[in-house]
């Protein structure tokens, strides 16, 4: 007898054979073991899935004398006879090959007649989306009323192929690709029974070639029998596969996530001049980075990836450097490569175009390459400390040490003095009112000769220094009799401070529309009311507006029990004009205007 493929001299003979697709194998034994039985079947799925297994078993299944757990038992008459390929109770009909009319005529023809052996006649037509239109017009009364004996069995890689009136006559059940750690526990199985020696990642790599299909699994697999008599290992698989070297695929990819581009574009030359094609190694890249960002973001990226030792420890290393929004733009720069690849004649520069710009982060705006950037940035900051003194965190029992560093010269620097302390959280009430002239006082500890050596920062802030406050003669000496408006002071507070407690507690509350209009403002207080001034049309609108008046008057209320009154201020300061002007005809009431001389 000649060689059978290992995909066909495994195929299943039952139900508990058919692995993966545990919910059709459930509903199709329950109809057998309850007699309801369709008559019209649709199995649909990727190829390699399982679906014409399927329907071989359900046929001999339904015709069975004694089924065993749904599936057929092989014993009796009605299975022997029915294993017997002359038989003519179930007919498979490969509809790619024989998909015109006539030949749906011949089934209409056919059908009439009863079966033979067993209790059906089943028709298996295996992808019958090939089938043309007018075949299919031609199988749609026979299908919808079929003879009480005869059974019909779609199955289709491409069911989005067929007519709504097809679909709308069939119970359709959808084969799903078959995970990996499956097909690895099968083809280990079938090693085993033909005495095969192999590694557990040699198995799991075939299996993950075949990509959700067993045949296609099997397939490889019964080239890797034929490979070497000797133990078949994870590289050994790699080389039927015609797969880049594991080592230098992390290789690669390693200098391009450190933005090493040279080194990246000389690995290329060396795997490209040793023959490896341009496409597959562009899918062994992308693969291997779903690799890093699986073991980058999940604990158990052991378990899943199922690699050996060194490789799954070289590519943890190259996870542990890079971040995951480097990783994920890597992943869709190549994934574009290979889109491009194509439709072009030079697909190694379309390679090479891909790790040049994988490897420069700083030339590319997409999203993930900015998240990049930045997450690269807030490390380096995170490790600076001031001086530029890189330091190890600080132990959670420890408060933070912060280290003033002198700004003259190393001759006359005083020590550096390390100043522990905890910091507290800042208060409003911390701070003074440019009103009042009350500076931020600098801390307790700090000496004038002490400077932070960060001077940007420094330089950026003003110094604030203390009002001087003359002495009590000399203020008797230099004070002038003044004509003016003397502001009052209500319950110790002034109309400054007053003001900027309102703002802050605008600020507070969110209410940043009347927050920006009143930065510009001043106000004065007038017995029991404060007089807001606005400088502007556009600040006098916002803040006399229904309901953002009210909210002013509502927090000037929680402050004190003062009034609101809001003025357009002209800039000439008229109210004091005002009062000055009648101060000096009071004095010129009493000395006579002779004597009193007004000079501005």
């Amino acid at each position: 007898m000649a060689y059978l493929a290992l995909y066909r001299r495994f195929r299943p003979s039952g139900f508990d054979g058919l692995i993966g697709q545990d919910h059709i194998v459930r509903t199709l034994t329950n109809q057998i073991n309850s007699g309801r039985i369709g008559h019209a079947y649709l199995f649909c799925g990727a190829r390699g899935t399982g679906k014409t297994s399927a329907a071989k078993i359900f046929a001999r299944a339904i015709n069975c004398l004694s089924p065993v757990n749904g599936s057929p038992c092989g014993k009796c008459e009605v299975c022997k006879a029915l294993a017997d390929s002359s038989n003519l109770d179930i007919l498979e009909m490969d509809a790619a090959s024989n998909n015109k009319v006539e030949n749906v005529r011949e089934i209409r023809e056919k059908i009439q007649y009863p079966p033979v052996s067993g209790k059906y006649k089943v028709y298996i037509i295996d992808e019958v989306h090939m089938l043309t239109t007018e075949a299919f017009n031609a199988l749609l009364k026979t299908l919808e009323e079929p003879p009480k004996h005869a059974v019909f069995i779609l199955a289709t890689t491409e069911v989005h192929k067929l007519p709504s009136t097809i679909l709308s006559r069939c119970m359709r059940f959808d084969f799903r690709l078959i995970p990996t750690a499956l097909i690895a526990e099968n083809i280990g199985k079938i090693y085993k029974e033909i005495g095969k020696d192999y590694d557990a990642e040699a198995v799991t790599a075939i299996a993950r070639a075949g990509l959700g299909s067993m045949r296609d699994a099997l397939s490889i697999a019964d080239i890797c029998v034929s490979y070497k008599d000797e133990k078949l290992t994870y590289n050994d698989v790699l080389e039927i596969l015609g797969a880049t070297d594991s080592s230098k695929i992390t290789e690669l990819i390693g200098n391009i996530l450190r933005s090493d581009t040279g080194k990246a574009l000389e690995t290329v030359e060396s795997l490209t001049e040793s023959g490896k094609s341009v496409g597959v190694l562009c899918k062994d890249i992308i693969a291997r980075l779903r690799e890093i960002i699986v073991c980058k973001t999940c604990s158990k990226a052991k378990e899943i990836l199922e690699l050996p030792e060194d490789v799954f420890a070289s590519v943890a290393e190259v996870a542990s450097s890079a971040d995951e929004h480097r990783i994920l733009r890597t992943i869709e720069i190549f994934s574009e490569a290979e889109g491009a690849m194509r439709y072009s004649v030079s697909p190694k520069i379309i390679l090479e175009c891909a790790c040049i710009k994988a490897s420069e982060p700083s030339a590319d705006y997409n999203i993930d390459a900015l998240l990049s950037r930045v997450s690269a940035l807030e490390k380096t900051i995170e490790k600076i400390l001031v001086g530029g003194v890189v330091k190890t965190p600080a132990k959670k029992d420890e408060s933070p040490k912060i280290e003033f560093m002198s700004n003259s010269s190393p001759a006359q620097d005083a020590p550096t003095k390390s100043i522990e302390k905890k910091r507290e959280p800042i208060k409003d009430d911390d701070y003074g009112y440019a009103d009042e002239g009350i500076p931020v006082p600098p801390p307790e500890d700090f000496n004038e000769g002490e400077i932070p050596a960060c001077k940007s920062i420094n330089e950026q802030k003003s110094v604030v220094k203390p009002a001087v406050k003359p002495p009590v003669g000399a203020a008797e000496e230099t004070a002038k009799p003044t004509a003016s408006v003397q502001e009052e002071t209500v319950g110790g507070m002034s109309a400054g401070k007053i003001w900027g407690t309102v703002v802050r507690k605008l600020r507070a509350e969110k209410q940043i529309v009347l927050w920006i209009a009143c930065q510009e403002m001043t106000a004065k207080l007038f017995g029991k009311t404060l007089k807001v001034y606005a400088t502007d049309d556009a600040g006098f609108n916002a803040i006399t507006k229904s309901g953002n008046l009210e909210t002013l008057s509502k927090i000037v209320k929680s402050v004190g029990d003062y009034d609101v009154e809001i003025a357009k201020s002209s800039g000439d300061d008229s109210e004091n004009r005002t009062a000055f002007e009648k101060d000096v005809s009071e004095v010129k009431k009493t000395f006579g205007e002779k004597i009193v001389k007004v000079e501005e």
